[in-house]
């Protein structure tokens, strides 16, 4: 092409412009230039999120269950005695006994 000239230190005859790419030794240096990325984080949000839910949750859960769970294996047990002793206190025999002994 005529009038454009990619050497490095080209003869500048009157009337031809060099290209001054990047990577040129007579580039001018950059001044007020931003540049913006964007994190990863910002990029993909929920990456990963249903996976680490899952088994940060069975983590958790296996830390916690000997706090939780005998309080609750406790009550479930004294819930079904009352049951128990509920419907046998309603019944005919629990009737009559609670009349003999009271």
């Amino acid at each position: 092409m005529p009038g454009i000239d990619y050497s490095p230190e080209p003869n500048r005859p009157k009337g031809i412009n060099p290209v001054l790419c990047w990577g040129h030794n007579r580039l001018p240096k950059q001044k007020n230039i931003a540049i913006y990325i964007l994190s990863a984080n910002r990029l993909r949000p929920l990456a990963g999120a249903l996976h680490n839910a899952i088994f940060n949750t069975a983590r958790r859960v296996r830390g916690q269950i000997f706090y939780v769970a005998p309080p609750f294996v406790f009550a479930y047990f004294l819930w079904s005695w009352m049951e128990e002793k509920n419907r046998f206190l309603n019944s005919k025999e629990g009737r009559l006994q609670a009349e003999r002994v009271g």
